[in-house]
């Protein structure tokens, strides 16, 4: 399908509690496998877009659980990173993904750049434009929110078993990152890791955005989702995350303006 010719309408975000000015932002990039029915799936079976591969499975139940417990406002992105993905730089050659793990993508090859501008002016524009707007009011009503990117990860990769239940990403600023990892293993047995099971260092472009560029404390809290399988478990960690961002929020360390080279 050559989608340069899809008359595509803008997709608004989901967006949270969109008037709370609290301490706490949650951005959720690969919210959602869904893909707008002109697309045609990009050319892929139903069972593809259940995989990892189209959205990080349970990061959504966990951003709107920690955005209703704490009262705080969050954005869920409109679309399947597999057909634009807003974690990466508007020139990023993986914007629009032609493989993922493995599995080519047959609508994502050889885009031309009308194509690509289509689908960034539809579906990624708005995202970033409303998780802007979310840390514009915080700033305007003399807020400091800690940004926090929700992701979630596989048990294994090429093979190779994770360890890890949860990991932390920063790039410059470690203070969320480094003060969320010392409380999960002060008040947890669990094998957390820093910049892993990615390291903030390569792909980190919605936290650098909306948080690192404004000086603003800010992580990707990266679950395993073999621990995001039900609803009880993602209430479970919910309540879990939202603990220790409510304390960390307190937290002159943490909270606070810095910006870093």
């Amino acid at each position: 399908m050559n989608d340069s010719a899809v008359q595509s309408q803008i997709l608004k975000p989901e967006i949270l509690n969109a008037d709370a000015c609290g301490g706490v932002i949650v951005l959720c990039d690969h919210a959602t496998n869904f893909i707008p029915a002109d697309f045609a799936n990009l050319g892929l079976e139903e069972a593809h877009l259940e995989k990892h591969i189209a959205w990080d499975i349970g990061a959504a139940d966990v951003t709107r659980k920690i955005c209703s417990m704490m009262g705080v406002a969050g954005v869920l992105a409109p679309v399947s990173r597999l057909l634009i993905d807003c974690n990466r730089e508007p020139d990023h050659k993986t914007l629009v993904p032609p493989i993922s793990d493995g599995i080519s993508i047959p609508a994502n090859q050889d885009l031309g750049a009308r194509a690509v501008e289509a689908r960034r002016a539809a579906y990624y524009t708005p995202f970033h434009e409303a998780c802007s707007a979310l840390v514009e009011s915080h700033l305007k009503a003399g807020k400091v929110p800690l940004v926090v990117g929700m992701h979630s990860f596989t048990p294994e990769m090429a093979g190779q078993p994770r360890p890890w239940q949860a990991g932390f990403l920063w790039n410059k600023d470690p203070r969320l990152a480094q003060a969320m990892i010392g409380m999960l293993e002060r008040e947890t047995d669990l094998t957390v890791g820093d910049n892993l099971p990615y390291s903030g260092r390569d792909l980190y472009y919605t936290m650098q955005r909306h948080g690192a560029d404004h000086g603003l404390p800010q992580t990707t809290i990266e679950v395993r989702q073999d621990l995001l399988a039900t609803d009880a478990m993602t209430t479970e960690w919910a309540a879990l995350l939202a603990d220790i961002l409510d304390e960390c929020m307190s937290r002159e360390d943490v909270a606070s303006i810095r910006h870093y080279q």
